[in-house]
């Protein structure tokens, strides 16, 4: 029986875990060259501050299109992290990365998509990418879970990385020279027409529900300031999903991790949108950015933290 469990382990568990592990080991050259060079520049910037008290913002794109850190900074007089990037990579690794980073009375400013199945949680494709580019540290973070989830991903991520293999930089506003000091797309945004149209559960699966009460306990232990709020969302989307978002805004108050915010509140035209119904244009992310400042002014005077 020992030799039988042995030639499995020889021929099949390690030939798949060697190539596993050279799969993980293969950065993807786009995302080396797009602005998914945040999540390590974010880290290096909150290396920098980690013992000062700071803002740092955690979102996906919404926060990395729609958010002007520089208002926030000199409106707030505190830096600016934004480690903001794809949502692909997941909540919970958008958090892991950086938690040990963190300083007692930091504010940490949590507005992820309104997406909220496993798939948000412990991300999709992106996640691989991004963490065999920039930085594959991050693997120790993962959980058991998340590894189960997410290994179907990681022969796609294998494949598209040899698919771009010959990438080189580029401009536009998904370039890596379009992240500024703060972590934000800099690169000037104008309207675009766009069809897309999103689809929102309205709960939350119970691993992801599990996981934002972890963020509410870790930062209450740790001294931070969390703030929940909800992401920008176009007119026609929010709409759309109006039920579903309404649902959702119920189901987080039911569960005590309400929105700090009322959604409508970050419902902005159409106009001001960018690329897709989350990614805003310039002078949309400044106006965006002017309502975030309200409600943290308001949340900090009324000592809601």
């Amino acid at each position: 029986m020992k030799r039988f469990i042995a030639k499995i382990f020889y021929f099949l568990i390690f030939p798949t875990t060697l190539a596993t592990v050279i799969m993980l080991m293969v950065g993807n050259e786009y995302s080396k060259n797009s602005h998914e060079v945040n999540v390590a520049f974010a880290y290096e910037k909150l290396e920098e501050l980690k013992d000062t008290n700071k803002i740092v913002i955690v979102s996906g794109s919404n926060g990395a299109f729609s958010i002007n850190s520089q208002i926030i900074s000199e409106t707030m007089s505190m830096p600016v992290v934004n480690t903001s990037t794809h949502a692909g990579i997941g909540v919970r690794m958008q958090f892991e990365i950086y938690k040990d980073l963190l300083n007692k009375g930091d504010i940490i400013v949590f507005c992820p998509e309104y997406y909220s199945s496993q798939s948000r949680l412990y991300g999709e494709g992106a996640l691989f990418r991004i963490l065999s580019t920039h930085i594959p540290k991050a693997y120790l973070r993962m959980s058991a879970k998340q590894w189960w989830y997410t290994f179907k991903y990681i022969a796609p991520h294998f494949i598209g990385a040899l698919k771009v293999i010959n990438c080189k930089p580029f401009e536009g506003p998904y370039s890596a020279r379009s992240i500024n000091k703060f972590g934000d797309i800099s690169y000037k945004r104008e309207p675009q027409e766009f069809k897309t149209t999103y689809n929102f559960k309205g709960n939350m699966d119970k691993e992801t529900l599990s996981y934002y009460q972890y963020l509410h306990d870790y930062s209450k232990d740790h001294g931070l300031y969390l703030v929940y709020l909800p992401p920008c969302l176009n007119e026609s989307n929010f709409f759309h999903q109006k039920n579903q978002i309404d649902s959702l805004t119920f189901f987080m108050e039911q569960n005590e991790i309400p929105f700090q915010a009322d959604p409508y509140r970050y419902v902005f035209p159409d106009s001001l949108f960018f690329d897709t119904p989350y990614h805003m244009t310039t002078k949309g992310a400044e106006l965006r950015t002017l309502v975030l400042i309200d409600d943290l002014k308001q949340l900090i005077d009324t000592n809601h933290f």
